[in-house]
This record gives C-alpha cells, structure tokens and sequence, in this order.
C-alpha cells in the first residue's frame, strides 16, 4: 500500500479564515519549518508533498532549500476551488480545542484537508492513500503518524480511513482513494463520516479500526495545538521552551495541563452577553424568564465595543448573545452584532425562541455579522410547545426557521448555521429522538440540552440526571464569563439575579475581572471541592457542561 503525505500550506489564510501564520517564527522557525521537519521524519511514507496556495511556490521551495529539506518534499500548486470552506470555518469556530463534536457535524480535519485536492495528489503520485497535515501542524506527533501509517495498512480492508482523538494540532487523517471517491461522489465534508446522521446508521467510529487510539492523556486534553491563531503560537511556545522544539503530543499535554496554559489563560474563550431580560415566552417552564428574573436592560453600547475590542485582540474569541432573556427583543441587537464583527471577533452567535423576529432583527442575522443561531424550540408538536412554554407559537417558531434558511439559501449564504435545541426533560421525552432527527435532516444540527434548576430556582425534573455520579470543579468558570445587561459580570448563567457578581464589565476590563480575586477565589473553592460555601454552586445541575 503506497501511502504519501500532503502538507496543505495556505500562504494567505488558516483554515478558520484568518491571516496565515505559517511564516511566524515560532521557538526560533517559522510555523512551516516546524511542521515540514516533523513529516520528514514520519516512516512507512512513499512520498512527501507540500500543497501550496495563495502565494507563490517559489517562497516554499526557499523554505526547504534553508531548511535542508529540498530533496525531501515535491511542491504542487493547489489551485483547488473549496466550495464548502465558508460553511465549515462557520461551524468549527464553536470547538476550536476539539477534533469533532461541531455544528454540522465538521471536524478539524474538515478545515484543511481538500477532498478534491488530496484525490488529484492520489493521481499525480500513484498512491493508495494520503496522509492529510496541516501547514500549521507544528507540533504534529511524529510517532503517532507514524503508527498510523502503519495501522491504515495493517486494516486496509477494514478501514478506508484512519485517524484519532488527539487535540487539534497534533495528529493528521489518512484518507485512501476509495474514501476521497465516495466523499466526492456524496459532495459531503469528511466529518460526517464521524458523526451520527439518521440516514447514516452506524455505531460512532472511533470503536472501529479507522480510529487509531493513542495514549490517554493525549485524548483527554482539551486543547488547540495548531499554530494558526496568535493564541496558539503563544501557547506552544512557551511549551517548546518547556519542553524542547521537538516534544511529544504527551509531553505538550502534560505540560499545558499542569500550568493551565490554555485560551482563556488570560482572557475568557466565551463570553455570553445578556442585551435584554424582555422574552417572549415569560411563562415557560424551562428557564428563569419574565417576572422570575429582574428587569435588566443594555443601554451602554459604548461597553460593548470595550469588550469587544478587548476580546479581539485575542483573534479566537466567541461571543454569544444570549442571557435570560431573547436578545432579538433589543432594539439596538442589529448595532451590537455589528459592533461585535467590526472590532474582529472569530466567532459570533445568538441564542434566542426565535418567536419573534421584527424585520431589523431578521435582516440583522442575515447581514454576515451572525455565525450561529441557536432557536429554543424545546418541542417536535403544538401540544408539548404549549405545555412546556405557556405559549402557542410553535408554527411562528417554525416559519421563521423556513424563512432564514429560504433567505440563507438565496442570498448563497453559508451564515447563520441554525441549531434548534431542546431541553430533555419529562415533558419532552416521547418528543426527543424524533426532534433531534427531523433537524438534522431538515437544517443539518440538533442539540439536546440537559435540563437545568438554575441553581435551584427551577423544580428538578422526575427524569434521571445525566451528571456524573461524583462530582468534580466546574468547566464553565474556568473558559467562560457571563455579562448582565445591567452591567454584572457572572460567573456564569446559573446566577440569574447576579447575585454573586465578580465584577462590572460597564466600568472594568475583561482582563482584570478574569483575573479578579472573586473569580480566583471562586475557582479555588471549587478545586478544593468547598461547594457548600458557595450558596449558587450547592445547589448547581450544570457543573459538567462546557
């Protein structure tokens, strides 16, 4: 089986869209150095390519002449046209530190490997099957390509591709030509091999042999390790002067895991921000929503466009608009988005029960502005909205999702991606498979949300919790901050009242809130497992939720 590598080098832009960094120097090299001297060193290859696009190919071939590395990669233009690239960078902004688990079902794989580019390599080499690797793989996992190389030759018959559960960054996806066909001929991403799609029955693929596991510590480890944000170079270099410029994916991962090295070392990855507690559905059941939260209003826009440009300078940053209440009820939500998008955010969302949605608001989802709408709809019938939302708007909801994927489909627009979610509790249950599979069909993406107390301000639901049985520190504290319209920085949405803030995000600085004594202490207890000290904490159900 003759199996080549393929180093996709995009000279003018990440995956993720943004500026190229595959000539910052990195613990002394430039990104590319790093990356083509570790597939040099990958065994069990017949060939070595590097792909090269949006710039000349003369800059790599310089590259590896300095290098040394001249005789031990070909280059090939790629002038490949990526037709699905606008929808995958929209769907994977929202889990830059995991391989798999987007909207749409994309991978980071989907970010970089040309399905059509990679099967015109198989030709022009001759080969059976490609080892995809990004440009910005600086820290791609020598020994670990290396037994997959091995491994996809080892199950040939049983696996047309191979990969495995390492962070993003650190290990690369062999593809063999039947697999590039199929994918080609289907016109679908690589990722949805990996997910679960009704008309796709099959158990999940990493029990099968296509999925190669490595150790522990590796799979576990949350974690973007491709240098192609400005966060992340940051973050491996201080892990290769660490740990040496040629470390293992174990010794990386260690490391950052035990100095908490990470995207929201210094800032939040998430911030949630709360325009409005005015909602449609006052009465439902489901969350704290009309007279059971205090009226709260955004009135400072100046504030935003702070924490904006804040956040932004960090280039992978999310912001959601959401809280408790439906930020579509603004009057200023078209302004804020663009605020949001203006100053440089990666990734911009909206939760909202998309009841209603005035024409401002609609044209404002549709502007580019909005990567991702989350619609509450909670319910698959008339009966079940009215039951769990007091409220019969279950056709209005409906027609709005048809009228934004009508206009997204005619304006050609692969933005906002729509994620109907719904809340699994008793009343919905009968409800549940049939909804999450309708959607997916329908727009594409369906979640299931555990249902929540709210730190007790709600009645637990009779269904068995899906917690586990022993309870560890939360992982929303340590990424995420939750801004109040009124001006309160929360720890996080189970502080509906903001009763606990730890800060004003109106008067300070992300940064010094991030850093700020109440959440240090806040975290502190919840490592040492004090939760008993901390009244919202107690009585928390969401502890386990990203």
């Amino acid at each position: 089986m003759k199996i080549v590598a393929a180093v996709f080098a995009d000279l003018s832009e990440t995956g993720l869209g943004l500026p190229s960094g595959l000539g910052a120097e990195l613990a002394g090299r430039p990104v590319l150095e790093h990356t083509l001297r570790r597939v040099s060193r990958i065994a069990g290859l017949s060939g070595r390519y590097v792909l090269v696009r949006g710039g000349s190919c003369e800059v790599v071939a310089r590259l590896l002449d300095g290098a040394g590395l001249a005789d031990e990669f070909e280059i090939v233009e790629d002038t490949g046209f990526r037709r699905q690239q606008a929808l995958i960078r929209a769907a994977r902004k929202w889990t830059l530190e995991s391989w798999r688990a987007s909207p749409l079902g994309t991978t980071y794989y989907d970010e970089f490997a040309d399905l059509a580019t990679a099967g015109g390599l198989l030709n022009h080499a001759e080969a059976d099957a490609v080892l995809c690797v990004d440009g910005h793989q600086a820290a791609i996992d020598v020994e670990i390509a290396t037994a997959m190389v091995s491994h996809a030759r080892d199950f040939a018959h049983e696996a047309p591709f191979v990969f495995t559960q390492a962070p993003p960054g650190l290990a690369g996806l062999i593809l063999s030509a039947r697999a590039i066909a199929d994918l080609l001929r289907l016109d679908i991403p690589f990722g949805l091999l990996l997910s679960y799609r009704p008309e796709i029955p099959q158990a999940d693929p990493i029990t099968s042999a296509m999925c190669m596991h490595i150790a522990p510590a590796v799979e576990q480890f949350a974690g973007r390790l491709a240098a192609d944000t400005h966060v992340a170079r940051d973050i491996l270099a201080r892990a290769f002067a660490a740990c040496g410029p040629e470390a293992d994916a174990l010794a990386l991962c260690r490391f950052l895991a035990e100095q908490r090295l990470g995207r929201a070392a210094r800032l939040p990855a998430d911030v949630e921000i709360e325009l409005t507690t005015e909602d449609p559905l006052p009465e439902t059941t489901l969350r704290p929503r009309g007279p059971r939260v205090p009226r709260r209003h955004l009135s400072d826009l100046d504030a935003v466009r702070r924490i904006a440009d804040e956040l932004a300078a960090c280039d992978d940053r999310a912001v959601v608009l959401g809280g408790h209440g439906d930020p579509l009820q603004h009057p200023d939500f078209p302004t804020v988005c663009s605020i949001l998008r203006r100053a440089g955010i990666l990734a911009v969302g909206v939760v909202s029960p998309l009841v209603d949605c005035r024409d401002a608001a609609f044209d404002a989802l549709l502007s580019g502005d909005v990567d991702l709408i989350e619609v509450q709809l909670d319910a698959h019938s008339r009966e079940t909205y009215r039951r769990v939302h007091g409220c019969d708007a279950f056709d209005r909801v409906r027609d709005n999702i048809a009228r934004l994927e009508a206009a997204r489909a005619d304006r050609k627009s692969p933005r906002p991606i729509l994620v109907p979610s719904q809340t699994r509790c008793e009343a919905v249950l009968p409800e549940l498979e049939h909804f999450h599979d309708h959607w997916l069909r329908a727009v594409g993406s369906a979640v299931i949300r555990p249902h929540n107390t709210f730190g007790g301000r709600l009645p637990p639901d009779t269904l068995l919790p899906t917690v586990p049985p022993c309870r560890s520190a939360c992982r929303r504290i340590a990424s995420r901050l939750v801004l109040l319209a009124d001006g309160t920085a929360a720890a996080c949405t189970q502080d509906v009242d903001g009763a606990a803030p730890v800060g004003n995000w109106h008067r300070e600085s992300l940064a010094s809130i991030w850093s700020g004594s109440a959440l240090v202490q806040l975290r502190n207890r919840q490592e040492a497992g004090l939760w008993a000290e901390l009244p919202i904490c107690a009585s928390c159900t969401a502890w386990n939720e990203r």
